[in-house]
């Protein structure tokens, strides 16, 4: 697949914004280790990007396991910058497969599903698992619907295949989107840093148009769809991407899929790898609730 073409002033974009990035990340990870020990990595597909960390549950649980989509913009960010924030979901009994996956420009839409559907599939083949949730922060919550979109409507396949077969992947049970880019307008309107950049980047210059085509569909509010998965919506309410969460919740109370949906006052955009705060810690503790009631229901 193609690498994405930009403009010399996104690429400058991109760059600026990966270096702030990484720096905040460099700095999140040494102040908040975990025990890598305990953690198995294991490749789920060909590209070296497409491998997974196994933080094993309670052999005893039935839970069933989660799988963990990381954020920054479809350009960049990393597992392992998350292994701490998941280890309280973890601790709960359930597994946690914490994916990374090839990313934009070099690697743009719809590589990064297909990647999604590798690593379903591998779940099911290598650990049994039948059914699971999917959680993803930031550009991983627009992922991680966006892939329960595809495997629960068929008619929005084709755009993304080659994909294994609905047979071979575990069924979704529930979506938590965590802050995602549920829609593209409100990357423009609200002025986020890089945030035209990283759309070019990961679905092509078509997708800065106000209207895309089925290949350019990159995100929830751009695809049309009969079935959606139990949904939990979080949101800061001081992130400049609320308007997002709060669109996409009002699209799925019109079309019958009324979502849980939380604002976490004073938190803004990325506050799961935030340490130790009382937002945080509530998200953490409102996934899991959400989860162990959509089992349930």
């Amino acid at each position: 697949m193609a690498r994405t073409p930009l403009t010399i002033s996104q690429e400058f974009s991109l760059a600026w914004t990966r270096i702030y990035s990484s720096a905040f990340a460099g700095t999140s990870d040494w102040v908040r280790d975990s025990d890598k020990g305990q953690i198995k990595t294991h490749a789920y597909g060909t590209h070296p990007d497409e491998c997974l960390d196994v933080m094993e549950g309670s052999e005893s649980s039935e839970l069933s396991p989660v799988m963990f989509i990381h954020g920054g913009g479809w350009t960049m960010g990393r597992k392992d910058s998350y292994r701490a924030d998941l280890e309280p979901i973890q601790a709960t009994g359930r597994t946690v497969f914490n994916i990374e996956y090839p990313k934009a420009p070099d690697h743009p839409h719809p590589h990064m599903l297909r990647s999604i559907f590798s690593a379903l599939a591998w779940i099911k083949r290598e650990q049994g698992a039948t059914r699971v949730h999917l959680i993803g922060d930031s550009a991983g919550g627009t992922l991680a619907i966006m892939a329960a979109l595809v495997a629960m409507n068929s008619s929005l396949r084709k755009p993304i295949e080659p994909i294994p077969d609905i047979k071979d992947l575990p069924a979704i049970i529930s979506v938590s989107s965590l802050y995602g880019v549920l829609d593209r307008q409100s990357c423009f309107d609200n002025n986020i840093p890089g945030g035209s950049a990283m759309v070019a980047a990961y679905g092509g210059q078509e997708a800065l148009l106000q209207t895309v085509d089925a290949d350019h569909a990159i995100t929830p509010m751009d695809v049309t769809f009969a079935n959606h998965p139990t949904c939990f919506l979080a949101v800061g309410g001081e992130d400049p991407l609320r308007q997002s969460s709060e669109l996409y919740r009002n699209h799925l109370t019109e079309l019958g899929h009324p979502p849980t949906f939380k604002v976490y006052d004073g938190a803004t955009h990325g506050f799961l790898n935030w340490s130790a705060t009382p937002q945080r810690d509530q998200l953490l503790n409102d996934i899991i609730a959400f989860m162990e009631q959509a089992e349930t229901s």
